[in-house]
């Protein structure tokens, strides 16, 4: 299969937490077999929510925007168990959901804890340059965005740009990629099933 220089999928794994929990005997749900949760992962302006859109519009994945969820929260409600239950909502009716995240923080390590424990995870890193992410972000439609300064997105983006998972896609997002090019290479790795028993 042709894969665009600027979209790397990984050979192998890595060790994350449903391998991690496959190894030790705790098993996913049964109804989780045949789901999969894709996590678009990368600094704000990074063209997170451009591929998300473009995905759902033109695949069997559903794009859950994230920030809108955060937006309308009460006072007091935690946002990440707010998004996990949105999440779970919608795997009772999609079989594939994809979502946004910087990826950083303790919070967002509970919650992809608690995500793995019930779904394969496709973890898929998408990045660009910090003047270029910052450009982009402040471009963007702001209706649907939590109000963030200049200030604040760099500083965000600094510890996004160092977040390191075990990636199964990585997309290179500076310069403009076909279309064609990221839907074939996100359905490539949804497509995949490897033998955890095989990991190294």
């Amino acid at each position: 299969m042709f894969m665009h220089p600027r979209l790397m999928a990984s050979s192998s794994w890595g060790k994350n937490d449903r391998i991690e929990n496959q190894r030790k005997g705790v098993a996913l749900p049964a109804m989780a077999a045949q789901k999969v949760l894709y996590m678009l992962i990368g600094p704000k302006g990074a063209g997170k929510t451009h591929i998300g859109a473009l995905v759902s519009q033109h695949t069997d994945i559903v794009f859950l925007r994230v920030e809108p969820i955060w937006l309308r929260l009460r006072p007091g409600e935690n946002g990440w168990k707010k998004v996990e239950a949105v999440i779970d909502t919608m795997f009772q009716i999609y079989k594939k959901v994809m979502i946004e995240s910087l990826g950083i923080g303790a919070g967002f390590q509970s919650f992809h804890s608690a995500l793995a424990q019930k779904y394969p995870i496709q973890m898929i890193h998408v990045y660009a340059d910090p003047d270029t992410c910052l450009r982009r972000a402040k471009d963007r439609d702001s209706a649907d965005q939590i109000a963030v300064s200049d200030d604040k997105i760099a500083k965000y983006n600094q510890i996004a740009a160092g977040v390191s998972y075990h990636w199964d896609l990585e997309i290179d997002n500076n310069l403009p990629i076909a279309e064609a090019d990221i839907l074939a290479a996100i359905q490539s790795i949804g497509a995949v099933r490897r033998d955890p028993e095989k990991q190294s």
